[in-house]
């Protein structure tokens, strides 16, 4: 092969191999150094953990809680419902710590005490929300671990509703994203994520306005241009000597929600850590919408009985009870899903459509992503078959002995009746000989 031949076939080569499709793994994806000691980074719509650094272990939160007071006070209260508050509510947070000033018997709506407790982290305000919901401030800690609980956030226990410091009062990473994630779903909770500032007028007792300010430097433009991002759309900071700086953040770009948790952290490191997560979450994942509610995605036969013998009477088109996404790497196309399904070979006739039959998991390289429930969508009903000669020929051994049986039986008293009938004629007729 002459020279120039070579240098046609390497250029050839070289340009192929550059186009081929580029297969990153996970591992192979360089992830951000974080300095805080625990942090994680998840999907809010899926809960896959894209990042994690010690996420289970625990820590104490701060004012990262009063989102779990936020919580149940949305669920529990109707925004323009009014409170009022205790002395209570008021004097029993630490002297110094975050307030805006609410007095005795001082009333809010719920709509203005949770801006004060969302843009300010007003101690007072989650005391005062405390005790709308539950009556005491007590009850209100066992509920709110009891609705961590139901969220998933099983290593997390409160004991009061604002987060100052106390020892048993902790939680972990991967707990407050299971939080956030619930929260970033949350249109109300949002809808106050968007007011930067926000002004609470005069009360009952306070003759002046109250302005509040959004504290988290990535949702409010004005305290700091340089940290500040459009596609964050909620979260929460918090700080105590003991826990150091907290924070937690909810982002969105197109259909990816992400959350992303600090904790223990320094103030110099605390937004860049959380910067470096979101920017290595939307750079590198995507979220697939691998199928909806509307889509038949299995069918199974259902059986009836007749005459002794198994037909197949109905056909159930199986779906999805809601709509499906995962979130994977960018590489990732919905091609390399695999679905595996969790489900009866076979039903009987008695089902009915919205009866949930089974499972389907979305597989990638052996990981299971997501997985969702099998419901029943439609029915085909099919025609019934005629009784035929055919069909009882199908029958079992035991079954036609006895068919075989009873047909016996029914003959030998068809003979026996016709008999009777013949020999009470024969006598008649002797009888009438005789005469």
């Amino acid at each position: 092969m002459k020279p120039k031949q070579w240098l046609s076939l390497f250029f050839s080569l070289l340009l192929t191999v550059t186009l081929l499709p580029s297969y990153i793994k996970a591992e192979e994806i360089t992830q951000p150094t974080i300095a805080a000691e625990a942090a994680i980074l998840m999907d809010a719509n899926t809960k896959t953990i894209l990042y994690e650094k010690n996420a289970h272990e625990t820590h104490y939160p701060a004012s990262i809680t009063k989102l779990m007071t936020a919580l149940l006070a949305i669920e529990n209260l109707s925004p323009q419902e009014q409170i009022t508050f205790s002395r209570n509510a008021v004097y029993s947070i630490e002297p110094g710590s975050s307030h805006i000033g609410i007095k005795d018997g001082e009333i809010l709506t719920v709509d203005q005490a949770l801006h004060g407790l969302l843009l300010m982290s007003a101690n007072e305000v989650a005391n005062g929300l405390a005790e709308a919901v539950s009556g005491s401030l007590e009850d209100f800690s066992i509920r709110m671990t009891e609705r961590a609980k139901e969220l998933g956030a099983l290593n997390t226990h409160f004991v009061n509703a604002h987060g100052l410091h106390d020892k048993n009062h902790y939680t972990t990473a991967y707990d407050m994203a299971l939080i956030g994630s619930y929260l970033a779903q949350n249109e109300y909770f949002l809808s106050i994520m968007q007011d930067v500032s926000y002004e609470i007028p005069m009360t009952n007792i306070t003759n002046e306005t109250r302005p509040l300010y959004q504290q988290h430097y990535m949702l409010n433009p004005n305290r700091n241009g340089k940290l500040y991002r459009e596609d964050v759309i909620g979260g929460k900071t918090g700080y105590t000597d003991q826990a150091r700086h907290t924070l937690v953040t909810m982002a969105k770009q197109g259909d990816t929600t992400l959350v992303a948790v600090i904790l223990q952290s320094e103030k110099s490191t605390l937004y860049t850590d959380t910067a470096a997560l979101l920017d290595y979450g939307f750079a590198s994942y995507q979220t697939l919408d691998l199928h909806t509610a509307d889509e038949i995605l299995k069918t199974l036969p259902g059986y009836s009985v007749k005459s002794g013998q198994a037909y197949q009477s109905v056909n159930y088109g199986l779906g999805l009870a809601e709509d499906t996404s995962v979130i994977v790497l960018n590489t990732v196309s919905p091609d390399d899903i695999i679905l595996n399904f969790d489900l009866p070979e076979s039903l009987d006739n008695t089902y009915k459509v919205g009866d949930t039959i089974g499972t389907v998991s979305f597989v990638l390289n052996g990981q299971t992503l997501n997985s969702g429930e099998l419901v029943i969508k439609q029915l085909e009903i099919l025609p019934e078959p005629a009784f035929s000669i055919s069909s009882l020929m199908n029958l079992s051994t035991n079954k036609l002995f006895i068919i075989g049986g009873v047909v016996f039986i029914i003959l030998l008293l068809f003979i026996f009746i016709l008999r009777k009938k013949h020999l009470k004629n024969k006598y008649k007729k002797v009888g009438k000989f005789f005469k």
